[in-house]
């Protein structure tokens, strides 16, 4: 009964690929896509020098944020796209690593537009998966640093930070499932290769700078329409 149960399981589900719409891209497509984006950094940090108050010997840490996605896919041909990544600006609270706890200590924005080399799978029902690699230009902005936080720290005095831009390399993962010709449900992510200098200033005189690799993975989920 039991292997009865799982023969019906998969000829009904069988019948719903081969009943369901196929997202057959062909060249010269267009693809906008729009979601839900989450960036999730994956951090390894230097060590500030040890001689430094308050922050002597500690590394930084960088927490997620989620914004609107938007890609934007040309179909070169049927299975060999190029896409372009761009976002609204996330913002991402920066942590001082201390033993035991993370302390907040400012934040900073940015923008991650990316450029990908993508091949299309055949389609299997209506999912059309792809995989993809290309670069990724990141760039910091409104680095900034809590003084309410920093300052008692060091004294009273002033303290700020500054993050350089970064260009790596991009992979990408994804599919797209059809809800019929035109409109389509997509699932990506990306592992993006982000090293950036973390410049830290007191008095705005710079007094230390340490390597930081964020190496994030994004996720996006949201809908798609091919013209």
């Amino acid at each position: 009964m039991q292997l009865r149960g799982q023969v019906k399981g998969a000829l009904l589900l069988t019948g719903m690929l081969v009943g369901s719409p196929v997202l057959a891209h062909q060249a010269g497509d267009f693809i906008v896509r729009a979601g839900a984006i989450n960036v999730d950094p994956d951090v390894s940090s230097e060590r500030f020098d040890p001689a430094l108050p308050a922050v002597g010997g500690l590394g930084v840490d960088v927490e997620d944020d989620t914004q609107l996605g938007l890609t934007f896919a040309y179909m070169v041909t049927d299975s060999i796209g190029v896409e372009l990544v761009g976002a609204t600006p996330f913002t991402h609270d920066i942590i001082l690593d201390v033993p035991g706890k993370g302390i907040a200590v400012g934040e900073t924005s940015h923008l991650p537009p990316t450029v990908l080399a993508q091949f299309y799978a055949p389609e299997i029902g209506p999912v059309r998966p792809y995989v993809g690699v290309g670069l990724n230009y990141t760039i910091f902005f409104d680095d900034s640093i809590d003084d309410a936080v920093v300052s008692p720290l060091l004294g009273g005095a002033d303290a700020d930070v500054k993050l350089s831009n970064s260009l790596g390399v991009a992979w990408e993962v994804g599919a797209d499932i059809a809800l019929n010709d035109k409109w389509l449900v997509n699932l990506s992510a990306w592992q993006i290769d982000i090293d950036t200098e973390a410049r830290l200033y007191v008095n705005d005189v710079r007094v230390d700078k340490i390597d930081v690799e964020l190496d994030p993975w994004a996720y996006m989920i949201g809908v798609g329409y091919r013209f």
